[in-house]
């Protein structure tokens, strides 16, 4: 059974446009960490080693499930909205 069978296309509508705005977050948090990273060590001549980069590297494969949920998501307003109109 669908997780978002249950709720209303309203529901739905608005727990996409929460989940998109997490993402939105995330990505904004992200590019920060990478800019961050990128004016020390070209300004300020700090010497960042690899090790320190793994999370920027590691966080994309975290928005993986946060995708997904807007993806099933989309599908779920489809549904309904394809319903509604017939």
């Amino acid at each position: 059974m669908n997780q978002f069978s249950k709720l209303s296309l309203e529901e739905l509508i608005k727990k996409k446009s929460t989940t998109k705005g997490v993402l939105i977050g995330f990505v904004t948090i992200a590019v920060i960490i990478a800019l961050l990273f990128a004016y020390l060590h070209f300004f300020m001549g700090k010497h960042i080693k690899i090790v320190t980069l793994v999370p920027l590297f590691i966080l994309p494969i975290t928005w993986v499930p946060i995708f997904i949920t807007i993806k099933s998501l989309n599908e779920e307003i489809a549904i309904r909205k394809s319903k509604n109109q017939l």
